[in-house]
């Protein structure tokens, strides 16, 4: 039974399907099964290789257990993997001396550092900046500890003179967000994707049209329902760090990546940082 409990709750699922999938199919979920660490770091054609079968055999054999396709499995496996590893971010205690406590912190945020960038899929990057760059206006929402990266993107933004206006009062967001148009993009941030606020004001403004990019933990979330592109940082907070600091850290380097592929994009992005510059440095003794 102890050994049940420590069995990702997908593994159990694939298990109760098996006996009606296809030999190929069976494959699939043999090679998963076996090396579920493995999988969340594969691509499909990876996958389809490992397991001997073709791209489309992967798919089918996620949507065969009730998956909407790979990205679901992967992002559904590396949650159910992730929460419960101790190896690699041991629970900070009370009687940890500094230098474990410091130890411990490190390697936390270099797991969240390099797991949210195996599972990141760089096509919603891609999308994320297309839809930033076609936008009238983008609103970035976020609330608490979201606020800091709303305010983060909203800075990069307006620094490549983009229109970016970043709320953290829930009034003000659902003012907006009731006027928002469908030339405007809405940027929602919530390490859970389960703040209320947050949730119902981006359904406010996409029922105006509004493309809505959510910035969450991996998994399912109220706020990726609603969604239309979908960006994923993957971290594990524990006692004593309630603050989700690992996840800040990932959600600023995901902001940095959106933010430097636009500035390549931009032709005049040099010229106009030389003069933001220049108009800073006035500020400066």
């Amino acid at each position: 039974m102890e050994d049940n409990k420590r069995v990702p709750a997908l593994l159990l699922k694939m298990k109760a399907f098996y006996p009606s999938l296809s030999k190929s199919e069976q494959q699939v979920i043999d090679y998963i099964t076996k090396n579920p660490e493995k999988v969340i770091y594969l691509s499909v054609a990876g996958l389809a290789e490992n397991s001997g079968v073709s791209d489309a055999t992967v798919i089918r054999t996620c949507r065969s257990i009730g998956l909407n396709g790979y990205q679901e499995l992967k992002v559904t496996l590396a949650q159910d993997i992730v929460s419960p590893l101790q190896s690699i971010h041991e629970e900070i205690n009370s009687d940890d001396t500094p230098s474990v406590i410091i130890d411990k912190v490190f390697q936390g945020t270099l797991h969240a550092i390099n797991f949210t960038h195996d599972i990141l899929k760089s096509e919603n990057i891609e999308k994320a900046v297309e839809a930033i760059l076609n936008a009238n206006r983008v609103i970035i929402i976020g609330l608490g500890n979201s606020h800091a990266i709303a305010l983060d993107l909203q800075h990069k933004l307006l620094r490549l003179g983009i229109d970016a206006i970043a709320l953290s009062d829930s009034h003000l967001q659902a003012i907006t967000a009731t006027c928002a148009s469908s030339k405007d993009v809405v940027f929602a941030i919530s390490h859970s994707g389960s703040s209320r606020d947050i949730v119902e004001n981006a359904q406010l403004a996409k029922d105006n049209g509004s493309t809505i990019i959510s910035l969450t933990n991996i998994g399912s979330s109220p706020l990726t329902e609603i969604a239309d592109i979908k960006l994923y940082t993957a971290s594990r907070e524990t006692h004593y760090r309630i603050l989700a600091l690992n996840s800040r850290i990932v959600q600023m380097i995901i902001i940095d990546c959106i933010y430097t592929i636009i500035a390549t994009m931009k032709p005049n992005a040099i010229e106009n940082f030389y003069k933001i510059e220049q108009a800073m440095n006035t500020k400066k003794f």
